[in-house]
């Protein structure tokens, strides 16, 4: 399944859009959390925050105000349903909150952040920053 969606994400870079065959799979392979991780996205609710060292990470709000902070190539997201349902029940490939930031950056469609090697570096830690 996260070869398929791999190639789905490819395809949507490829053409710069989210089509209805494009969406169809990411459907049937992800269910709910499609129509979810769409809401984040038209909300947009993510925003990619990069260091001068080049080190990145994505920030998304969800749908109750809580941020979490993703990492899309090391498929790591700090919310609760990433830990129950991808880490310990292996049931979902990734939560809403990653599936977002995959589309999204298949469509390179996500807010760009310049933030200091510090804060990144904190955010990296899981550290919230209040």
């Amino acid at each position: 399944a996260k070869i398929v969606l791999e190639e789905v994400f490819q395809k949507i870079r490829h053409s710069g859009e989210l089509s209805d065959s494009s969406l169809n799979v990411i459907i049937n392979v992800c269910g709910d959390l499609t129509v979810q991780a769409l809401s984040i996205i038209d909300n947009k609710s993510i925003k990619r925050i990069t260091s001068p060292s080049g080190r990145s990470v994505f920030q998304v709000i969800g749908s109750n105000n809580n941020v979490y902070t993703c990492l899309k190539d090391e498929v790591y997201c700090n919310c609760i349903s990433f830990q129950n349902s991808v880490i310990l029940k292996g049931s979902h490939i990734f939560c809403k909150h990653l599936l977002a930031v995959h589309i999204t950056s298949a469509l390179r469609n996500t807010e760009e952040v310049s933030e200091s090697d510090a804060y990144v570096n904190k955010l990296l830690m899981f550290e919230t920053s209040d």
